[in-house]
């Protein structure tokens, strides 16, 4: 069985699906990218079972996109299920997702 790939596109449903695993510390969690200028606090994400965080947002338009995730609004953290990434430019990564 192949691992879903991560982030998850939902073609039919046409949302993306971000999910960040085994965060079980965090009080807060949010995602930001290029998508929506990086505002750290106009995504938030739900607490799961077992640490997970997730949130599911409209499609985008095609193009290339730079995500992480923001952690109790003090920590970012790129997409480590995700293995598309590029340097931040700030001795970090941004996650990379393509559509």
């Amino acid at each position: 069985m192949k691992l879903q790939e991560l982030p998850f596109i939902h073609k039919k449903k046409r949302t993306i699906e971000f999910i960040i695993h085994h965060l079980d510390c965090a009080k807060k969690v949010s995602l930001a990218g290029t998508f929506n200028h990086w505002e750290k606090n106009e995504l938030p994400m739900k607490h799961g079972r077992k640490g997970d965080w997730k949130i599911e947002i409209p499609m985008l338009p095609h193009g290339k996109y730079f995500y992480k995730f923001f952690i109790d609004e003090k920590m970012w953290m790129e997409d480590i299920e995700n293995p598309l990434r590029e340097p931040d430019g700030v001795a970090g990564w941004n996650s990379v997702l393509t559509i």
